[in-house]
Parts: structure tokens; C-alpha cells; sequence
């Protein structure tokens, strides 16, 4: 739930990214005419309204669907408040063509730099495309109009735009220590507040010297945690920086086979026992995690000066602002066992966290 919830959290997005195209009304423009209507330009570079659509009905198919294995009702997300007064339709529409906007400028720096798509890249492209195809709900396929030959120019452009990424990343260096990215296993037991502090507090303390006397096993603390309602246990693997609060400090600080408390504010007592300070597997699949925030960040600073040499992005709100998501995609079925989520097109941030990058459009 979290890592959802983290997805769809609101970001900062340039202003001027939604910048408003001249022009005086507009009737409404129908799905047939997507292919030949432009909602955007990069300079003289025309960004057709099929393939916005394209992106954001998959997006809002995937969203509906998320919710709705978290048992959330799809049909009231999308006008729902984001905590920032904006709406979540508003944000992914917003995020959306933020993303346009990257991979257009990825796809321009890439010709630019005579970056093309080899044999592989072109094997992968059409693999990615009849997969996508194939796998596609038919409310997407109706929402969209989209066929296997644009979709392959889709997917074939945000390809090129990798191409960009991969090359503004070349040089990162991907070798990274142990201790860097070292990781431990903690176990805890939480005994919360309820309605008498005084004694969850005197129950950590009788359930800390009983770990400390050897029921410290995954088996013994989850029994212990058993024998009150109000406790729980829990186990986490992490490194440094993952967690800044009295518990996460206190995880961190215990050598392999010690036990701590700590008290955390709304929660209650936490009982902490430390299984290893230093877990092999998770340490070496942390690594390449690592890889990805340096490439990420120094992406950042490379494509920021990228930006400041492409022309200005602007958006034909008259045309955007027709696109909502007033009916749901996704249909909960009736049985328990539901379709997978819609393969989109890998843009540019599909393999890292590029998408992350603020632009400003002028």
C-alpha cells in the first residue's frame, strides 16, 4: 500500500509545463481524430494527442487496478483531494506530460548526438509491442484506438530516448563497497499504548528480558507478540538512512544478537533484536539500487543543462483539458481473480528514476 501511495503522491511540476497554446474556442476533438490533433509542441516538434491518450489511459487503467487490490473503490479515486488541493486526475495528467516532455527531449538530444537503435534495440522494441498488444484489456484498446503500428513508433521513439539516458549516465561509476550498501535484519515487537502507557511500557520491558534470555528466534518473538492483542511483531531489512526515527536509529546501532527498547511517539514501545548486522543477499541486491540513485541524480544535472538548449514545450490546454477519467477502465470482477495490469510503453524512466527530474518548459 505505501509503495502505491508513494507512486501517486503528488510532485512538483513546472508551472509553465501546462502553458496554455493561443487560440480561441474549440469544439470537441473525438477519438478518431487523436491521430492528426496536436496537444503539444517541442519547438517545431508536433506530440499528437493518440499518444497522450495512449499514455494516460494506461496509466489510469494501472491505477484503478492498484486501487482496486487494495479494496478502494475506483469509481470515487480520481476526483479525490491529493492533500495539496489537487486532484489525482489532475496530477497524472499532470505527470503524464511531464513525461512527454522528457522523452521528447531524450529523443531529440539522441539525434542530436546520432544515437540509433541497433539490431537488439529494434528485436526489443517489436518483442515489447506484441507483448503489449496481446496482453492489452480490451477497455484500453477501446480507450485508445491504438494500433500495432503506432504503438510501435511509440515505443521505438521512448527507445531512442533511453538511448539519451544510457549515454548521460555512461560514465556513473557502478562499483560500490559493502559497507555502503551494507544491510541488516531486524526483528521487533511493538507494544503499543492502548489505553494504559504505564503498562505496555512494564510488558516491553518484561518481553525485552525475555529475549535477551534467549526466546529470540523469528518463531519465539511472533508467539511472544501473540500473546496480546496489543502486540505485534514485525521483521525489516535495511541499511543505513532508511529509517530516520528513535527505532530505525536504535535497529541501526545493535551488533548481531543485541536487544534494545525504544519509545516511538503515537506507537508505543518498541522491543528491538538485531539478527544480523550484516545480511550477504541483501547487501549485494542493494548494490545495484545504489547504481540507480547515482545515475539518477547525476542525470538530474546532466539533462538540466540538456533542457536549457531545446526549445519551448507548450501544451494546447483546449485540447488536454478534454481528456478526463470520468469512466473507469478497470472493471472489478466479480470472482477473486483479476487481469494483470496494462504493459505501457517504457518511457525514458521505466529503468531508473529519471522521471523524477524537474524541467521547466518555457
Amino acid at each position: 500500500m505505501n509503495k502505491i501511495m508513494r507512486k501517486l503522491a503528488p510532485v512538483a511540476v513546472a508551472a509553465l509545463l501546462l502553458g496554455t497554446a493561443a487560440g480561441c474556442g474549440r469544439t470537441r476533438v473525438t477519438l478518431e481524430k487523436y491521430p492528426d490533433t496536436v496537444v503539444a509542441t517541442l519547438g517545431s516538434t508536433e506530440i499528437y494527442m493518440d499518444e497522450a491518450n495512449y499514455m494516460a489511459r494506461t496509466s489510469q487503467y494501472n491505477n484503478e487496478y492498484a486501487y482496486s487490490m487494495y479494496g478502494m473503490d475506483p469509481k470515487e479515486m480520481w476526483q479525490s483531494d491529493l492533500g495539496t488541493g489537487t486532484t489525482l486526475e489532475a496530477y497524472t495528467k499532470e505527470s503524464i506530460m511531464k513525461g512527454l516532455y522528457q522523452t521528447y527531449v531524450l529523443k531529440a538530444k539522441a539525434e542530436e548526438l546520432g544515437l540509433t537503435l541497433d539490431e537488439e534495440d529494434l528485436k526489443k522494441v517489436d518483442d515489447a509491442v506484441s507483448l503489449t498488444m496481446a496482453s492489452m484489456d480490451e477497455a484500453v484498446k477501446e480507450a485508445t484506438n491504438i494500433t500495432e503500428e503506432r504503438l510501435k513508433e511509440i515505443v521505438t521513439g521512448n527507445a531512442l530516448a533511453m538511448k539519451a539516458y544510457q549515454e548521460a549516465v555512461k560514465d556513473v561509476d557502478k562499483e560500490v563497497s559493502d559497507e555502503e550498501a551494507a544491510q541488516r535484519i531486524i526483528r521487533y515487537i511493538l507494544v503499543k499504548d492502548g489505553e494504559d502507557a504505564e503498562a505496555a511500557k512494564t510488558r516491553a520491558e518484561d518481553i525485552k528480558a525475555r529475549v535477551e534470555a534467549g526466546e529470540n528466534s523469528a518463531e519465539a518473538m511472533e508467539a511472544i507478540a501473540k500473546e496480546d492483542e496489543n502486540s505485534s511483531y514485525m521483521r525489516n531489512t535495511y541499511g543505513a538512512g532508511d529509517f530516520d526515527n528513535t527505532v530505525g536509529d536504535l535497529g541501526m546501532s545493535l551488533k548481531t544478537g543485541e536487544t534494545g527498547s525504544a519509545y516511538q511517539e503515537g506507537y508505543g514501545w518498541y522491543v528491538v533484536y538485531c539478527e544480523t548486522d550484516f545480511d550477504r543477499e541483501a547487501t549485494d541486491k542493494e548494490k545495484p539500487n545504489i547504481v540507480l540513485k547515482r545515475q539518477s541524480e547525476h542525470f538530474q544535472t546532466v539533462y538540466g543543462e540538456w533542457v536549457k538548449e531545446m526549445p519551448s514545450f507548450k501544451v494546447d490546454e483546449k485540447v488536454w483539458s478534454q481528456l478526463t477519467f470520468d469512466t473507469n477502465l478497470y472493471k472489478v470482477p466479480e470472482t477473486t481473480e483479476a487481469p494483470a495490469a496494462v504493459s505501457a510503453p517504457e518511457t525514458t524512466a521505466a529503468e531508473s528514476s529519471a522521471a523524477e527530474t524537474t524541467g521547466t518548459a518555457e
